[in-house]
């Protein structure tokens, strides 16, 4: 039986909070595939009871083993794990770039401004980056 929760589960995009757990291997490697772009820690859970946190950096799932890589939060040195290990995935930190695209800015810009043209006190309007937090 599998279980997932958040987003993902509902067709949409893997965020923070979606957590897969299961023996679908296709929805399995597919959510690992979506960590490599997710900018925050995930855990993964392995059949032996482990969960290990940190950040996905590697997903071969064409190898002989598919495998996938990850810097774990409390270690220096990167680990391998065997796809085969896994049963499941859940991204559990958060992601440190969401709602910093682009497009977030230039509309956070143009609400500025416009305020600004009404009067409203707004503090400084300009390219300035964002706190990293």
């Amino acid at each position: 039986m599998s279980e997932s929760s958040g987003p993902a589960g509902d067709g949409q995009e893997y965020a923070q909070g979606f957590r897969y757990e299961g023996e679908d291997t296709e929805l399995l490697a597919a959510a690992l595939d979506s960590a490599l772009d997710y900018r925050g820690d995930v855990t993964l859970l392995l059949k032996d009871g482990e969960e290990l946190e940190g950040y996905v950096f590697n997903h071969d799932r064409r190898a002989d083993e598919p495998f996938v890589e990850v810097m774990p939060s409390a270690a220096a040195k990167a680990r391998k794990v065997l796809c085969r290990d896994l049963r499941g995935v859940a991204f559990s930190g958060r992601d440190t770039a969401s709602g910093k695209s682009w497009e977030t800015w230039i509309k956070q810009y143009e609400a500025k401004k416009a305020a600004e043209a009404r009067g409203e006190e707004v503090g400084s309007v300009g390219l300035f980056p964002e706190p990293l937090d």
